[in-house]
Formats: structure tokens, C-alpha cells, sequence
């Protein structure tokens, strides 16, 4: 315990898992004697995640999906800053306050806790593949799906000027890595704004823009059943997308995507969705790891060895019972961890039994295009605009806020009644790496000289 006899609680990361954690510890413990709960993070804001393709695919203000993390719960100490050291036998903390982009006086602080908590989340696992990192983009912030939004409407605007038809072509070419939710929701709302969009650029044909999404195994979505997976592809393929299954990339350029086997696809946007991995700020933390570096913790969340101390979210290893997989790093179970774990610390601190952690999700959506969506929720399929409704209604429902909800449900009015929005996000605007302009040939540039 603190000197003041408070016990201290410091929880490292606001993602799901982190912030579920610190509301629901708000609310057991709600009066300032019964401890001190402080919060950490690089951002002083939460994102609703699942909204973040709505965002890329122009439905969705940014703005809309975040929330300050001040405004949660008076009961949450917030700090904003980068965790540099954790100390896991002394339960302390060195943090670096502020951003390293934001350009501030530097600033260091060292916490210690009577409870630690880490939930720092997943990064992305780009196995090994060569060019891979460097030449693509990811889905896993706010800033991801603007970059997305802001270089897919770059390419068409490109594209319009561009002469040669086959240039143009690879201009319009967008490829995506990856087919679970992730990566079909990402296929699904930029196929949906480049193909809407194309309209407003007369040297523009539909048949110029090419999507393309990749899959290692043999069909899309393989947490769903085959059947809502058959569907998806049905429905996708229906409205232009290519899908390659059992096909890899083994290789990436600044201009191309190169797949095992040598064939090599030229485009100028390729959005990785294939995996992701525990963040490596918790490799080399002193402690047992799974095979894919996650902590490993019991079955009540406990890292072993270490008294108080505790791992949730994407970043651990949470046994399922009866089973050899741990529970799989998604924001359903993440939200139900940190729920769960702040009973236990509730309980460690009044000196009663702790509960195992033991979830069955209810099960999972995917919207899959223009108002169409999957979903199997206990047990029961649905397809179509039903499914498409459910996934709004039940995403909408989860936001934390009301005014998040309003935002949201105002946006999307507006796209229904006026479409999507095909202006760059200006904010977002200098951060874009610049899609590299193709060689013109020697008879090309005669030709423009003599324009």
C-alpha cells in the first residue's frame, strides 16, 4: 500500500482492454480513499476501432470515433506519455511525458504501483517480408485509415491526369493483404470509395480501377462459417474486387506487390491486415511468453511470479479453458478482460476469491460493402442489409459516448443522403507519402512537349 494507504493501480495502455479496465475500476472503487487509479497512453484519446474502414471509406468524420480520455471518469488519473522502462518485481514504471512528434520539452516521471497492469496492446506482424513494412500501410489507428482515405483519392486524382491507359490502370490499382474481418471490411469500404468516387473524373472509366484483396488460405473470413464466407466473396467479387486465395506476397515494392510464385502486380496502395503480434514494448520484459511473444498469464490474468501484477488485451496470453489457444486478441474479448480483471483486483484488495476469467463471445460481424454485411451471433447466420443493420446497431450501441453516437448516426445521414466524402482529410494531408509518379517513356514526354 501507498503511504496515504491508498493502494495505487497503474494501468499501462487505453486501448479496450486498459480503458474497460479503468472505468470498471472507477465504478467498484468510486470514492478516492478506496485507491488511486491512474491511466497511461501516448494519446490522450480512445478510438473506437471497429469504425475505423467507415473512416478510410470517407462514411465517418475522424473526429467522430474518438473520445478524451479526461472525460471518462473523474476517478481516472490520465497521463500522457511513452512507457520506457517496466520494472516488474518493483511494480514501477518510468514514463516519457508527452510525444515524441509533438516536439515538447523533454520530461520523465517514475511511478509505483501496488497494482500494475499492462495493456499495451498488438502491433502489426509483417512476418518477415521483404519491403513489406516499408511500403504499406496499416488500419490500426486514426491515423492509418486517413492516410488510406487521403492516398486512394491522391491516386485517382493522379490517375485523371495521367495519358497512358496503362499507367492509369496501375494508378487504380489497390491491393489488399489480408482476408479476415479486418482485412474484408478494408477491401470493402475502399472499393466502395473509389468506385463511387470515379464518377466526379471524366478520364476515369470503371473498368480502369482495379481491387484486389489477398488471402493465404483457401476463403475469406475463416473465423465465420463457410457458408457466410462463400457469401462474402459472392458479394465482393460482384462489385469488382479480385480475390486471390491461397496466394501469398512474398515480396513488396515502393510500386508493386510480388506474390510466391513470381507474379508481380503493379500498384501504388497496398493495405497489410494480416496479422499482428504482442507490442514489443513486452518482449523483453522479465517474464514467460508464448510462442507468438505475448505475456502469459493465468487463468485470472495474473502474471506468474509476480505478485499484483497483471496482463489483458492483445499484448497476453489468457488461457481459454479446456482449450490449447488462449483467447484471440479482439476488441470483444479485450473489453471483457479488463471488465473481469478489475473484479479481480477488487477482490485481491478485499481479500476475496478471485473469479477465472471464462468468456464465449456472442459472436461476430463483418460488413462486406454498401449496405451489406455478415454476421453469426449465437449461433444464427445473417446476411444481407439485416446484417449491415445489426453490425451499425450493435457498434453504435457499444461507443462509450452519446455524443459519439449522435456524431455517428448524423454521418451517417449525411452519407445516405449525399454519399460518401470525397475530399482529402486536410489535417492528415502532409503525412501522406506521395505516390511515386511512373517513368514516362521518351515518346510520352515528346508528346507533352508538343501539347
Amino acid at each position: 500500500m501507498s503511504g496515504a494507504g491508498r493502494p495505487k493501480i497503474v494501468i499501462l495502455g487505453a486501448g479496450f482492454a486498459g480503458m474497460y479496465a479503468a472505468q470498471a475500476l472507477a465504478k467498484l472503487l468510486p470514492h478516492a480513499v478506496d485507491g488511486e487509479i491512474t491511466l497511461i497512453d501516448v494519446n490522450n484519446f480512445f478510438v473506437f476501432t471497429p469504425m475505423l474502414t467507415e473512416v478510410a471509406g470517407g462514411e465517418l468524420d475522424p473526429r467522430h470515433i474518438v473520445s478524451a480520455i479526461r472525460r471518462f471518469s473523474p476517478r481516472i488519473n490520465f497521463m500522457q506519455g511513452c512507457v520506457d522502462t517496466i520494472d516488474l518485481k518493483k511494480k514501477r514504471v518510468i514514463v516519457s511525458l508527452g510525444r515524441p512528434e509533438d516536439a515538447l520539452p523533454n520530461g520523465q516521471k517514475t511511478l509505483e504501483a501496488d497494482h500494475l497492469v499492462i495493456a499495451l496492446g498488438s502491433a502489426t506482424n509483417y512476418y518477415g517480408i521483404t519491403g513489406l513494412k516499408e511500403n504499406s500501410l496499416n488500419i490500426k489507428n486514426l491515423g492509418d485509415a486517413a492516410l488510406i482515405h487521403n492516398r486512394a483519392l491522391a491516386l485517382l486524382e493522379r490517375a485523371d491526369e495521367e495519358p497512358d491507359p496503362d499507367t492509369r490502370r496501375e494508378l487504380l490499382t489497390f491491393v489488399v493483404g489480408g482476408g479476415g474481418f479486418s482485412g474484408v471490411e478494408t477491401m470493402a469500404a475502399l472499393n466502395d470509395l473509389v468506385r463511387e468516387n470515379c464518377k466526379n473524373y471524366p478520364r476515369i472509366l470503371p473498368g480502369d480501377i482495379r481491387t484486389i484483396i489477398i488471402q493465404g488460405e483457401g476463403r475469406l473470413l475463416p473465423e465465420l462459417d463457410e457458408k457466410l464466407a462463400a457469401y462474402t466473396q459472392q458479394k465482393m467479387e460482384k462489385r469488382g474486387v479480385e480475390v486471390r486465395l491461397s496466394a501469398f506476397i512474398s515480396g513488396v515494392g515502393p510500386d508493386y506487390v510480388e506474390l510466391k510464385g513470381g507474379e508481380r502486380i503493379k500498384t501504388y496502395l497496398l493495405i497489410w491486415t494480416g496479422g499482428v503480434a504482442p507490442t514489443p514494448a513486452v518482449k523483453h520484459l522479465d517474464c514467460e511468453h508464448s510462442h507468438r511473444g505475448g505475456i502469459t498469464t493465468d487463468e485470472h490474468f495474473r502474471i506468474p511470479g509476480y505478485a499484483n501484477t497483471w496482463a489483458i488485451g492483445d499484448c497476453a496470453d489468457v488461457p481459454q479453458p479446456g482449450k490449447q489457444k488462449p483467447y484471440t486478441p479482439t476488441a470483444q474479448n479485450a473489453t471483457r478482460e479488463g471488465q473481469a480483471l478489475a473484479h479481480n483486483i477488487v477482490a485481491t484488495l478485499r481479500g476475496e476469491e478471485l473469479q477465472p476469467f471464462v468468456y464465449r463471445p456472442i459472436g461476430e460481424l463483418a460488413m462486406i460493402g454498401k449496405r451489406t454485411g455478415v454476421a453469426s451471433v449465437y449461433g444464427l447466420r445473417f446476411s444481407g442489409r439485416l446484417a449491415w443493420a445489426m453490425w451499425r446497431a450493435i457498434y453504435l450501441f457499444k461507443m462509450p459516448h452519446m455524443s459519439m453516437r449522435l456524431r455517428v448516426g448524423i454521418d451517417w445521414i449525411g452519407d445516405f443522403l449525399f454519399g460518401r466524402e470525397s475530399a482529402e482529410l486536410p489535417a492528415m494531408r502532409s503525412s501522406i507519402p506521395a505516390p511515386q509518379a511512373p517513368e514516362q517513356s521518351e515518346q510520352q514526354k515528346r508528346e507533352e512537349v508538343v501539347a
